[in-house]
C-alpha cells in the first residue's frame, strides 16, 4: 500500500524495504466452532441492530461463519505464553493472528487439538511501539458560505453525472461508509472538516495496528480519501464538495504506515468484519498489496486470483453480506509489476482504476485481468488531479509540531476509489430495493465500455445518474398541479420559493448545463424559502422541489 500513499501525496514517512527474516507474528487456522456459546438464533450478541436490520431487509441469513471465534479457543491459545498477544481475529475465516516472540510456545499452539495450521505473517516489537505525537493545527478557516457551486470537486463528480443524482435529493443521507486506511492525520482538528463532527457524521474510529490507537496521527492518507467523499467546504479561498457529503463514516485503521507486512491483510479482514457488524453499507479501501518488506514472503501474480489472499476472500464475503465494496486497483501500472494489487482481485467487488476529468486513463493504474481471467479493474473514476484535503506536518518557530490542512489535487487509484464509493453510496440510497451485489452490477453495466472492457479501465466510466434512471421504481413524478411558486421571475439578487401547504420539501437548483448551483441536504416545511442569487450568472435555471412523500415539481426561473 505504501506506493499508493507516495503517489497520492509527497509522503509523511520514508519507508524502506528490508530483507527482514525475523518472524514473531502468526496466523492460526482453527478447525471449527463446535459448542460455541454463541448462536445464530441470537445474532444480537455479536451483530449490531443496524446490521441485523439490513440482513433482514435483503434476506441475508446469519450463518455459522458469522459466529465469533470460540472464546475457549482464544483463552487456550492465550495460555501458551504470557508474552503472547492476540492482534486480530476473523470470524469469517476462523483465524487468530498472534504475536509471540517465544517460538517454543508457538509449538504448543500448533499442537492444540482445535488448531489446523499456523502460518508466519510478520514481525512486531511490542516493547518498542510508536507513540502518538501531539499536534497544533493550522488551516484556511471557513469564513464565508458560498453554497452555489461544487468548487474544485465539480469535475470529478460530473464525470459520472453524480451532480444530477445529487440534484434528485441523494447526497448519502442515512448511509454508513466504512473506510479502511492508514490514518486520518488532522481530520478531527481541521477547520475545513469540523462541520462533519458538528453534524454527527463521523460515527467512530477503530484501530487494529499495534501502538497506533489514535487514528488521527501518523498518516494523512485517510484524510485525503475521506475528504473526497465527505467535504462540504466553502472557504474564503476555495470550495470543495464531495461525492456523498451527507453520508456517515467510520474510520478503521488496518494499514501500518511504517511497514508492509503480510499480517496487514489480516487487519484488513478484521476491518471488513467490523464494518459488517456495525451495519456499514459501503466499504472503501484505498489499500493494496504487491510486495512485503520481508523478502521471504514471496508474492507473485498467480496469487491475484481472488482466493489466495485472506483480504481478497474477506472482500468477497463482505459483498455477499450486504456491503458495496470499493477497492483500489493499485498504482503499479507503469512499473515492473504492472498488474493490479490484492485485494482488488476479489470477486464480486468494484476494483477501481484511475482516469482524469477528461476521461483519459492514468498509466499508473494497476492493470487487469485477475490471474484467473476476470475483468479488472471493474470500473474507472477520477484519480488523476483529484481534489481533496491534504495534511502535512511541520515544526513552527516555537518548536511546536503542527499540522496544516489545505485543498489540493492528488493522483492515484487511492483517489479514484473514494470518489466512486461516494457516488455508489448515493446510488444505493436512491435505489434501496437493490442488494449490494445488484448495485455493483448496475454500476458496471452503466459504464461506457461495458460491452468491450479493457485491462486499464475495465468496463469503463459509470454514468451513475443513468444507472438510477434505468432502475428507479419509486413513485416520483412531476405534479400536474403547481403547489410551489418561484418569484420574482425574472429575479436578480433574491429568489423566493413559496410552499403554501408547508409540505416537507428539499430544493435543488441547477443551470441548463446540469451544474448544481444550490442544493439542500435535508427536508423542511418552511412556507417561504429565501435564496440569494446575486452571484449567479444571468440565464435560465431549473428548480426541483422534491417532496419527502415522493412527489416533485420543476420550476423554471430566469436570473436577469
Amino acid at each position: 500500500m505504501k506506493k499508493f500513499i507516495l503517489i497520492l501525496i509527497a509522503a509523511f514517512f520514508v519507508v524502506t524495504a528490508t530483507a527482514q527474516t525475523e518472524v514473531n507474528c502468526y496466523r492460526v487456522y482453527l478447525h471449527d466452532k463446535a459448542n460455541s456459546p454463541y448462536s445464530i438464533d441470537q445474532p444480537e450478541q455479536f451483530l449490531s441492530q443496524r446490521c441485523l436490520d439490513k440482513r433482514a431487509r435483503y434476506n441475508i441469513p446469519v450463518i455459522e461463519e458469522d459466529l465469533p471465534v470460540h472464546p475457549a479457543y482464544l483463552h487456550e491459545i492465550g495460555q501458551a505464553s504470557p508474552q503472547l498477544r492476540v492482534l486480530a481475529v476473523s470470524r469469517w475465516l476462523n483465524t487468530v493472528v498472534v504475536c509471540c516472540p517465544d517460538t517454543i510456545c508457538m509449538g504448543y499452539v500448533r499442537n492444540l487439538p482445535f488448531v489446523d495450521s499456523v502460518k508466519a505473517v510478520g514481525y512486531y516489537d511490542l516493547s518498542d511501539l510508536p507513540t502518538s505525537p501531539e499536534y497544533g493545527i493550522t488551516s484556511d478557516i471557513n469564513q464565508e458560505s458560498d453554497t452555489t457551486i461544487y468548487g474544485k470537486g465539480y469535475g470529478q463528480i460530473a464525470l459520472h453525472n453524480g451532480h444530477l443524482l445529487h440534484a434528485e435529493g441523494f447526497h448519502g443521507e442515512g448511509m454508513l461508509i466504512a473506510m479502511l486506511d492508514a490514518g486520518w492525520l488532522g481530520f478531527d482538528s481541521s477547520p475545513l472538516l469540523s462541520n462533519l463532527y458538528e453534524n454527527g457524521q463521523i460515527w467512530g474510529t477503530y484501530n487494529f495496528v499495534p501502538g497506533m490507537d489514535n487514528v488521527y496521527a501518523f498518516h494523512g492518507h485517510g484524510t485525503a480519501c475521506a475528504s473526497i467523499i465527505l467535504s462540504s467546504i466553502y472557504a474564503t479561498y476555495d470550495t470543495l464538495v464531495g461525492t456523498a457529503p451527507a453520508a456517515n463514516m467510520v474510520f478503521i485503521r488496518t494499514e501500518d504506515p511504517l511497514t508492509e507486512q503480510l499480517l496487514e491483510e489480516d487487519f484488513w479482514v478484521a476491518g471488513a468484519e467490523l464494518a459488517d457488524s456495525l451495519g456499514a453499507d459501503v466499504i472503501t479501501a484505498s489499500l493494496g498489496y504487491t510486495q512485503f518488506d520481508d523478502s521471504t514472503f514471496v508474492f507473485d501474480y498467480s496469487s491475484c486470483d481472488g482466493h489466495t489472499s485472506v483480504a481478497s476472500l474477506a472482500a468477497t464475503k463482505a459483498a455477499h453480506k450486504g456491503m458495496v465494496v470499493c477497492v483500489a486497483a493499485g498504482n503499479e501500472g507503469s512499473n515492473e509489476w504492472h498488474k493490479l494489487s490484492r485485494p482488488g482481485d476479489a470477486e464480486d467487488i468494484l476494483c477501481v482504476g484511475a482516469i482524469n476529468v477528461d476521461s483519459i486513463p492514468a498509466s499508473f493504474t494497476g492493470c487487469g485481468p485477475s490471474y484467473d481471467g476476470r475483468v479488472k479493474p471493474d470500473v474507472a473514476s477520477c484519480g488523476w488531479d483529484t481534489y481533496m484535503v491534504n495534511a502535512y506536518t511541520y515544526v513552527d518557530q516555537d518548536d511546536n509540531d503542527m499540522i496544516y490542512t489545505y485543498i489540493a489535487p492528488g493522483n492515484g487509484t487511492s483517489c479514484a476509489t473514494p470518489n466512486l464509493a461516494g457516488l455508489a453510496t448515493c446510488l444505493w440510497q436512491a435505489l434501496p430495493q437493490l442488494t449490494s451485489l445488484e448495485v455493483m452490477q448496475i454500476i458496471r453495466e452503466a459504464a461506457h465500455q461495458y460491452t468491450a472492457p479493457d485491462t486499464l479501465m475495465g468496463y469503463g466510466i459509470p454514468n451513475i445518474y443513468q444507472a438510477w434512471l434505468d432502475h428507479r421504481t419509486d413513485a416520483v413524478h412531476e405534479l400536474s398541479v403547481a403547489h410551489y411558486i418561484g418569484y420574482p421571475n425574472p429575479c436578480s439578487d433574491q429568489l423566493l420559493i413559496s410552499n403554501p401547504l408547508c409540505r416537507e420539501v428539499s430544493l435543488t437548483i441547477f443551470d441548463l448545463s446540469g451544474r448544481v448551483v444550490y442544493a439542500e441536504k435535508g427536508f423542511s416545511a418552511e412556507s417561504l424559502k429565501r435564496i440569494s442569487t446575486g452571484n449567479w450568472p444571468s440565464g435560465i435555471y431549473l428548480v426541483r422541489v422534491q417532496e419527502r412523500a415522493g412527489g416533485s415539481e420543476l420550476l423554471k426561473i430566469v436570473r436577469q
